[in-house]
């Protein structure tokens, strides 16, 4: 046999013989490097992958102070959007974007966003009871000094923190009705904000089982009459001395009255009675024509000439 069919046969069954091997040995490798990766992997990596998971979360997330900023110029963009005429929903949105810049975190911002009122109401009664908004009484001093608070919270003293005054005195108001048209509101509206836990998505003020609180007569004086009528609900006069006035301010005055108004139908005064400053007139009520529990408070001053005249009884509260 000639070397050249011999030589043939033999290389073909080498390189066979090596391709084979070679074959075994990469598979063989590449299955045990797959199994070391994605099976067997050391804990320290593990903690490193989800490190540098976190870091790129972080850094692509929007911080507290970028989302209060964000927050705040939304709402001032929004607010520019409410017509001039809706003044209450325009000063919420104001001071809602004011107040969402000192949000400390996600939940106090997301609080304040829930805060928007969509409605004249919902913003009047946001408005009502944000301490950080409102003057309570206890910052007015009433035109006849001495007079106290005309509500009293039963176990309180008469300091006025919890009274806030939500309807000034002021010879052109818009009704609070819904009624349209303006006319004098020669009377404070008075409310204690003490009960009142939350405001409804409705707008209506929701009061906790506390007492609403008393009317009281603020100075001395005798009951000159107790009616009920469908504007004013159940309401009470009383008469007082003119010289609790100052000297230079009562001249051509005979006496002064104070009213008061949308009582409790409980009334616990009657016409004649003589009462001390501080004594129970009723409840705070809702009766008549009100868009919730309230007083409407005036104060009068008799004069010589037989006319009656309105005087503001907190200056400073004007509207």
């Amino acid at each position: 046999m000639s070397r050249k069919k011999i030589f043939f046969p033999v290389a073909l069954l080498f390189f066979s013989t090596l391709l084979l091997s070679f074959s075994l040995h990469l598979f063989s490798g590449s299955e045990n490097r797959g199994a070391s990766q994605s099976v067997y992997v050391e804990p320290e990596e593990v903690k490193a992958f989800f490190i540098k998971r976190e870091q790129n979360r972080l850094a692509a997330a929007v911080t507290i102070e970028e989302s209060r900023v964000i927050a705040s110029n939304w709402i001032k963009k929004e607010r520019s959007k409410i017509n001039s005429r809706f003044f209450f929903r325009r000063r919420s949105y104001e001071l809602i974007a004011k107040s969402i810049l000192s949000s400390k975190n996600y939940d106090e911002l997301n609080y304040q966003l829930s805060r928007l009122p969509e409605t004249e109401k919902q913003a009047y009664a946001t408005l009502t009871i944000d301490r950080n908004n409102i003057t309570t009484m206890d910052h007015y001093e009433p035109s006849i000094p001495g007079l106290i608070y005309p509500i009293e919270l039963p176990g309180e003293q008469n300091t006025g923190e919890d009274l806030l005054i939500t309807s000034f005195f002021s010879n052109r108001r818009v009704s609070p009705l819904g009624s349209g048209g303006v006319k004098p509101h020669l009377a404070v509206d008075i409310i204690n904000i003490g009960n009142i836990d939350y405001v409804s998505r409705a707008g209506d003020l929701n009061r906790g089982e506390n007492h609403p609180g008393y009317i009281v007569s603020v100075a001395d004086g005798v009951v000159k009459s107790v009616e009920y009528n469908h504007i004013y609900g159940w309401n009470v006069t009383v008469e007082h001395d003119r010289n609790l006035i100052p000297y230079q301010k009562r001249r051509g005055v005979l006496s002064f009255e104070t009213f008061y108004s949308h009582l409790d139908k409980d009334v616990l005064v009657k016409e004649g009675d003589v009462l001390g400053q501080g004594q129970k007139i009723a409840a705070l009520g809702n009766s008549g024509l009100s868009t919730g529990p309230h007083l409407h408070f005036e104060l009068r001053l008799n004069n010589e000439d037989g006319k009656t005249v309105n005087i503001n009884p907190y200056p400073g509260s004007e509207w």
